[in-house]
């Protein structure tokens, strides 16, 4: 699907806001006189949200309690929260990232947060979640997920993974409807629609061609790239760049592909990208005599992709900035990148809080990258 398409889709398609009656309280109260009415409350409206699955689910207000199974919801949920007050437990592998990456030096109450609730392919420990009491647990969409969850009485919001922004921007809406903030939705994608603009007019502008990107999910214990009908390859061709995965010569099948050491060196990628599913950084590529040949080492083009709240590399609410990043690194321009500026702005945007020049270089891999070509200039000064 054309990029352009899929951002113009309405972020909140299927998502239902329901109306309550407010509901005054009749009771005396000590000191008035008879008949007189004590100030009136007003209960919280009931939320119905329709998921990814086609089902609504109603909430008899915003939801307080929300566990997330699904690796980019918990981060998402803070981003759309701008706080972690409401995320109740996650998926191991979302708390992993909350610690290697900045998410939980932003909010350090994250990595409080129970994180044992699932197995690594998202199989739901039922009874640690109805443990916790939730309103809702986010779980992806597959029946064999959702059923355990249901058939113990929980709430469940199921999500698609189709690798399309489009998913990005329905789940951000979901996050938001639940909550009761839908114009905090509104919001988000308005911004993440001006960054895609901005991407996309800078690659129309472009008269050279653009580098063959090929990203790694997984480089150490097996060789996986992306192929077709991934985000990886969304937004490697958004920038400019090609992608040999999935292009005449690219693999069979669609998403994460396993490949083997000849078909890389066959295509021969101009820049290789270092995916944060596996700990391989650029010089366990640099220093491995078998890539040597590879355009992309003679010319020092590996980088790791950055490690933000989230991973950088699959769909989320920071993948704006994903697109800056790899737009920078495929076409380096001779004066300093406006990267650092943004990443800035985005957290404060995002999570409520200004990262410092040190978490921005965390975030960027400045350490580990800075020896790759044309990466000084995400430098601080």
């Amino acid at each position: 699907m054309d990029p352009g398409e899929i951002v113009r889709r309405s972020v909140l398609r299927g998502i239902i806001l329901g109306g309550g009656a407010v509901l005054l309280s009749g009771c005396g109260q000590p000191g008035s006189s008879a008949g007189t009415q004590p100030p009136t409350v007003a209960a919280a409206d009931p939320i119905s949200v329709k998921d990814q699955r086609g089902k609504t689910i109603t909430f008899s207000g915003p939801v307080t309690r929300v566990v997330t199974i699904p690796m980019p919801a918990a981060s998402l949920l803070v981003a759309v929260d701008q706080g972690a007050d409401h995320l109740a437990a996650m998926h191991n592998a979302s708390w992993i990232a909350m610690r290697d990456g900045i998410m939980g030096q932003l909010h350090p109450a994250a990595l409080k947060i129970p994180h044992d609730i699932a197995t690594q392919d998202f199989t739901p420990n039922v009874e640690s979640v109805r443990a916790l009491d939730p309103d809702v647990v986010v779980q992806w969409s597959d029946s064999q997920l959702t059923a355990p969850l249901e058939n113990a009485g929980l709430k469940v919001v199921g999500l698609n993974n189709t690798g399309t922004q489009q998913d990005v921007d329905a789940w951000i809406a979901l996050f938001a409807a639940m909550l009761g903030k839908p114009d905090r939705a509104t919001q988000i994608k308005a911004r993440s629609d001006a960054e895609l603009k901005e991407v996309q007019s800078a690659a129309i502008g472009r008269t050279q061609a653009g580098p063959r990107i090929l990203y790694f999910n997984r480089f150490t214990g097996g060789l996986k790239v992306a192929g077709t009908n991934s985000y990886n390859d969304f937004y490697i061709k958004l920038v400019g760049g090609t992608n040999p995965a999935s292009g005449q010569q690219g693999v069979k099948g669609s998403g994460m592909v396993g490949v083997d050491v000849e078909q890389v060196l066959a295509w021969d990628p101009e820049v290789i990208l270092l995916g944060n599913f596996d700990g391989a950084m650029p010089n366990d590529i640099y220093s491995n005599p078998i890539w040597q040949t590879i355009a992309a080492v003679r010319a020092r083009r590996v980088y790791k992709v950055p490690l933000g709240g989230y991973r950088w590399d699959p769909p989320g609410q920071e993948s704006p900035l994903m697109w800056h990043w790899l737009s920078d690194i495929s076409f380096p321009q001779p004066q300093k990148s406006q990267l650092r500026s943004k990443v800035a702005g985005y957290y404060d945007f995002l999570y409520a809080r200004q990262p410092s020049p040190a978490q921005i270089d965390k975030i960027l891999w400045t350490d580990v990258n800075g020896r790759s070509a044309a990466y000084g200039q995400f430098d601080a000064s």
